[in-house]
C-alpha cells in the first residue's frame, strides 16, 4: 500500500512535512508583548511606551517579562524593553531547548538500540 504501509510510502512523508508545518504554524503567530514593544521603538527609559497605545490592552500579560527583567516600568507606568537582557534570555532558552532536543534524540537512540540488541540496525 502506498499510503502509510510498513514499506514507507507516502506515510513517510509525513515524516518530513509534520515538522515543517510546525515551524510555519510557530512563525505565524502574531507578535507577544516583548516583539510590539520592540517594534515600538521602547527600548530605553526615554522611549518608553504606554501598552494601550501599541496595542496591548492588558498589562498583566508582560508581568513575567516584568519580573525577569526584560521589560522594565516607569514609575509613571509606560514599559520599554532591555534589549541585551532579551537576547540574553532568548539565547539561554536556545540553548536549554537545543541541549533538551539532544538529550531527547540520544534517549530515542539508546533505546532502539538496546532494543536491537546490539545489532547496529534494522535488517
Amino acid at each position: 500500500m502506498p499510503f502509510g504501509s510498513e514499506s514507507g510510502g507516502l506515510g513517510a512523508f509525513g515524516v518530513v512535512i509534520m515538522p515543517l508545518m510546525i515551524a510555519g504554524m510557530i512563525l505565524k503567530q502574531p507578535p507577544g508583548p516583548i516583539a510590539k514593544l520592540i517594534a515600538a521603538k521602547a527600548t530605553s527609559p526615554d522611549a518608553a511606551r504606554r501598552l494601550e497605545k501599541i496595542g496591548i490592552p492588558r498589562p498583566y500579560v508582560v508581568d513575567a517579562a516584568v519580573r525577569r527583567g526584560v521589560v522594565n516600568r516607569t514609575a509613571d507606568g509606560r514599559y520599554w524593553v532591555d534589549v541585551e537582557r532579551n537576547r540574553r534570555f532568548r539565547r539561554k532558552v536556545a540553548v536549554f531547548a537545543g541541549v533538551g532536543v539532544l538529550l531527547f534524540a540520544a534517549g530515542g537512540w539508546w533505546l532502539v538500540e538496546t532494543a536491537l540488541g546490539g545489532q547496529g540496525g534494522v535488517s
